[in-house]
């Protein structure tokens, strides 16, 4: 690793000390951050759910909670709003601790704070980093422009809330992916939990890590300021983690109708790979690492700061203007089968319009927007000694360039029925330089438009059901195009897709519901094949597949049927999640209808909360958890290997010791069940290795201390 333990404790210290400096040299002119009222419900929209708390108003340049769920609410497609209070009591280190209950997105640790994500299958046969979804924090791109992402480098803590577009849904920050988008909107002085913050953990496999927040309000400026200092050892071998993350933004109000804010992120993050073991090692001895990852002191280390700026305009009481960019510069260190060090920098402009007026006597919604991204990688690969580089084995620049324009209109025909429709157009250039071999350079843009109809009923002040169609088109990655075994241009075909879905989402007293169905008809979909011996590049387009599945939520007040005298004011509460997915080829010259690998079909998780606010507002609550996965779905695509199903138990839940300290325990796999977490896509289990399992961690308890003051 390149920070050692010693390091680390070192940067911990000090996070503490400068922590605790900027409490005691408090400027004398800051204004005190208003009172979070967390009492009462809200039952203004589809979003509100069962006793959520009321979220303190945003600002211009970043919406409170209730504020980006109303909004949300607008959208005729599947969305989801985590509010950060959602994983208050857990150790929230990964996508998946942040999004086991967001209904459609798949989330599954590989090791250390690398999950294999999905939504809708997106990137589906990807064994490492992402592809198919759009990243954006408060808005502003977060991925490369040539659509990957390392989302380990986004920390959930810094998050006031995590938005999700599913699919064509993310339309309204320009996303045309299978996917679609996931928006980290990070606090504001104004919407932060208090001036001051710290949260302290530790637990199992040696874990320690310490959280700091700072935020303030110093007459029209405002600023707020996050940092995690997080080691772990890991469960496995060879999967010791360590990082530090930041992240800050200074806002400014120049007066009622314009604000402008800034943005600095920057990211440490270094972690060794256990890499994959054969299904009898993963379910007999799963601490073990691959004997070939420890020989080669295989890691993924992250080097990355961005400096982005979001300003916002009130042209009149009804539509806004944000403009701004950003600029980036990302090293990425990852000893593998060879050393890749890869390094360059990254930039963009974005604009965004919204307006709500009347068009033709009717209510009517306008957004339009666009945004180029650039960057370019220097990319070079080592001989790999002992996770060191040696010699200089292959060297080239990977150059990409996006420009896309998008609009979305709400017309409503009545009071509560809106037609949609949007438009995506986007032109993609790749260019990939070889220095060693200029031969296998090349060159190549795509460029696509991407539809998008549909329909939203407001049946009630807080029930709709909507449906739509709409069109995704997703350019491959320099990950897919300069494949790193063979270091040359692929030539490869965009991936597109048609999605229909319908769905429905409400919230009443004592229920709240999101259900949507979806069936994706998808050409050229980016899988890995084995074409021949003689061509060891490993993903193609296949022809013809199809994506189809269900994605529900359901919260129960279920204390509320016959147990309210006993209950009083406290709440018991049953939270479900299920998730089913049918992925499969649709007469494929290979493997005809199989199914495709990388999912299991069904994904069950439920919590059965019990909550109790004193008089004083003082509270706590417990929430044992269940997930039941009863088949882990086919690893390969002649679907001769399936990983087996699996049930673990934990339970979450916290209490507060006085106004703003609260302890908090999370609890894991109690039974210390043995099981697959997730795995690598093969094609054919009889004919290529099956070392491609990931064991999921064993029993586990993390407790933690928040401090807010």
């Amino acid at each position: 690793m390149k920070n050692s333990i010693r390091r680390s404790g070192v940067a911990l210290a000090a996070l503490l000390s400068a922590f605790v400096t900027s409490a005691q040299a408090v400027d004398e002119g800051a204004v005190a951050l208003p009172e979070i009222v967390v009492e009462g419900e809200d039952l203004t929209n589809p979003f509100s759910g069962l006793a959520d708390p009321a979220f303190p108003h945003g600002t211009l340049t970043v919406p409170g909670v209730a504020e980006a769920q109303r909004e949300m609410s607008l959208i005729p497609g599947a969305v989801s709003v985590v509010p950060a209070a959602r994983y208050q009591d857990l150790y929230a280190h990964n996508f998946e601790d942040v999004m086991d209950f967001t209904p459609g997105v798949y989330a599954r640790k590989r090791f250390g704070a690398e999950v294999r994500l999905s939504i809708r299958g997106s990137g589906l046969s990807r064994s490492f980093h992402m592809r198919g979804l759009e990243i954006l924090q408060d808005g502003i791109p977060y991925n490369l422009a040539d659509g990957s992402a390392d989302f380990q480098e986004i920390d959930p803590l810094i998050a006031q809330h995590i938005e999700v577009y599913k699919g064509g849904n993310g339309l309204r920050f320009g996303s045309a992916t299978l996917g679609g988008a996931v928006n980290f909107v990070t606090p504001t002085a104004y919407t932060a939990e208090a001036e001051n913050l710290v949260r302290l953990e530790g637990g199992s496999y040696g874990t320690a890590r310490i959280h700091t927040q700072t935020a303030r309000i110093v007459g029209n400026t405002d600023f707020f300021a996050a940092m995690s200092a997080n080691h772990v050892d890991g469960f496995r071998q060879q999967e010791t983690e360590e990082s530090i993350r930041f992240s800050g933004n200074l806002g400014h109000r120049f007066n009622e109708a314009v604000e402008t804010r800034f943005y600095l992120t920057t990211n440490i993050v270094d972690q060794e790979m256990p890499g994959t073991l054969t299904l009898a090692q993963a379910e007999s001895d799963p601490e073990l690492a691959n004997p070939g990852n420890i020989a080669l002191n295989q890691q993924r280390n992250v080097r990355s700061v961005r400096f982005a700026n979001k300003t916002t305009f009130a042209l009149d009481e009804s539509s806004t203007l944000d403009l701004g960019g950003y600029v980036g510069y990302k090293r990425l260190y990852h000893p593998i089968f060879r050393v890749l060090d890869y390094r360059g920098p990254l930039a963009g402009l974005f604009a965004r319009y919204n307006s709500e007026g009347s068009l033709a006597g009717h209510r009517n919604i306008l957004t339009i927007g666009g945004d180029l991204s650039w960057g370019e990688v220097e990319a070079k690969q080592y001989t790999n000694v002992g996770g060191s580089r040696a010699g200089l084995v292959a060297s080239g620049t990977q150059s990409a360039a996006n420009f896309k324009l998008y609009a979305e209109n709400k017309f409503y025909v009545v009071e509560d029925v809106a037609l949609v429709g949007g438009l995506q157009a986007i032109h993609s250039y790749r260019k990939f330089t070889n220095d060693f071999t200029p031969a296998q350079s090349d060159a190549t843009d795509f460029s696509s438009l991407s539809p998008k109809a549909g329909v939203l009923w407001d049946v009630a002040e807080t029930a709709q059901v909507y449906g739509n169609v709409t069109r995704s088109y997703e350019p491959p990655t320099f990950s897919e195009l300069v494949q790193a075994t063979v270091f040359q241009f692929v030539p490869l075909d965009p991936q597109r897709a048609v999605t229909a879905e319908i769905g429905t989402r409400g919230a009443t007293k004592n229920v709240a519901w999101d259900v949507a169905l979806y069936r994706a008809w998808v050409k050229g979909e980016l899988i890995n094949y084995t074409v021949s011996p003689s061509i060891p590049a490993s993903t193609f387009n296949a022809d013809e597949t199809i994506h189809q599945g269900i994605e529900a939520s359901l919260t129960l007040d279920v204390g509320a049927w016959g147990l309210r005298k006993v209950l009083g004011s406290d709440r018991l509460l049953l939270e479900q999640a299920y998730m089913y997915s049918d992925f499969a080829f649709d007469g494929d010259a290979t493997y005809g209808d199989n199914k495709l690998a990388g999912m299991p079909p069904h994904v069950y998780v439920a919590a059965l909360r019990y909550k109790s606010i004193g008089a004083n507002g003082l509270g706590w609550d417990i929430a044992p958890k269940v997930e039941w996965v009863p088949n882990g779905g086919h690893v390969d695509y002649a679907n001769r290997l399936e990983a087996p199903g699996y049930t673990t138990i934990g339970v979450e839940g916290g209490v507060d010791l006085a106004k703003g300290v609260r302890l908090f325990v999370d609890a894991r796999n109690l039974t210390d069940r043995n099981y697959i977490s997730t795995y690598s896509n093969i094609t054919d289990a009889a004919l290529a290795a099956t070392n491609v399992f990931y064991p999921g961690e064993g029993r586990s308890v993390f407790a933690g201390l928040k401090v807010a003051f």
